[in-house]
């Protein structure tokens, strides 16, 4: 029978942790986040089923989580104490000749298996796993796969938030249509960083090749200090020079921009300009621009002043709504969403 033991600890409160299913696809069992609570769904000959229990568990620290198939039900525990018992007809997986083989899926889903679940559900999870046991088996077949895969390795210690390598960048689709003014739109962004390298961008609009708004983080002149400038095309409109950003110290960078106007700030400091350069952006603001953080598409040399990718940690709010990186239109599979390595000081 089906049975599954590991370490999980995550920040994240949706996704999928793991995913198992017969070779011929007609039978599978879920084991999910939703809302920070276990959630288990099943699919066999008898029929389908869902249900969550327990508390939520995305608090950032390790839990022990197993999930057992016994004779008439599934049993869900977390540190051995039994939080969900399902009642199941049947057993979940057929074996064949005496054998149970199963297909199994870590972190996410097979392709076109999403629309059929009971409910459904963002599959992507960030999370790390350890002393994995599947089927009785130790980590067979797990280990090796991880081994050699450096982005799925564990971070030792975590706190909340979004870790940027420096190698690529995620892109969102975001209405800035202001409904609820005279401003035919608005960009107010408010970030929380923590770089680790002194060049990058963290925001920026793009409209086909061009680059009308970019907030980036780029080496002072000044030996000790580093400067966050925003650029409309290749133009800086508005900077702030800062003390080393680099530190263990989180920082406080504020976008607000309108058609009349562009204010940055970090930390106490800002920076204010309502330059003609701002009429080039109120066109591309008219048209239609994707939103990317920590990074840029291939643009056309000289649309901007800043093309390397932002490597830090990093958490965004545009217009008062926090982004959920699961939730990108895309993402480099390196970014980690809700998991941000801690500096020991």
């Amino acid at each position: 029978r089906f049975t599954a033991e590991f370490d999980f600890r995550t920040y994240d409160a949706e996704g999928v942790i793991l995913y198992a299913e017969s070779l011929d696809s007609t039978a599978w069992i879920l084991l999910a986040l939703r809302d920070g609570k276990i959630e288990i769904q099943f699919k066999n000959e008898f029929g389908t089923k869902v249900t969550s229990g327990g508390k939520a568990i995305n608090d950032g620290l390790w839990h022990i989580i197993s999930v057992e198939e016994l004779e008439h039900s599934i049993s869900v525990k977390i540190a051995k104490e039994a939080v969900m018992s399902i009642n199941s007809p049947g057993t979940l997986f057929k074996q064949s000749q005496g054998f149970l083989e199963t297909k199994v899926y870590i972190a996410g889903l097979p392709r076109n298996v999403g629309n059929n679940l009971v409910k459904q559900i963002n599959p992507r999870l960030d999370g790390c796993i350890r002393a994995w046991n599947l089927m009785n088996q130790g980590h067979s077949g797990v280990k090796e796969v991880i081994q050699e895969k450096q982005s799925k390795h564990c971070l030792v210690s975590v706190g909340r938030g979004s870790y940027y390598p420096g190698t690529g960048m995620a892109m969102f689709e975001i209405n800035y249509n202001n409904l609820d003014s005279t401003e035919d739109w608005l960009i107010n962004v408010t970030m929380t960083i923590r770089p680790s390298t002194d060049t990058g961008v963290m925001f920026a609009l793009v409209s086909h090749e061009t680059v009308p708004l970019a907030l980036s983080i780029v080496d002072s002149n000044s030996s000790d200090s580093q400067e966050i400038i925003a650029t409309v095309g290749n133009i800086i409109v508005a900077h702030v020079e800062s003390k080393k950003l680099c530190t263990p110290k989180k920082v406080q960078v504020g976008l607000l921009v309108t058609k009349q106007q562009l204010e940055l700030s970090v930390d106490s400091h800002t920076d204010r300009s309502s330059s003609d350069q701002l009429s080039l952006l109120h066109q591309a603001m008219t048209a239609s621009v994707d939103t990317y953080l920590g990074g840029l598409p291939d643009v056309p040399l000289g649309a901007t002043l800043v093309t390397a990718f932002y490597n830090g940690c990093m958490e965004v709010k545009v217009n008062d709504r926090q982004l959920d990186l699961d939730e990108a239109i895309s993402k480099h599979n390196d970014i980690r969403s809700h998991s941000c390595p801690l500096i020991m000081q």
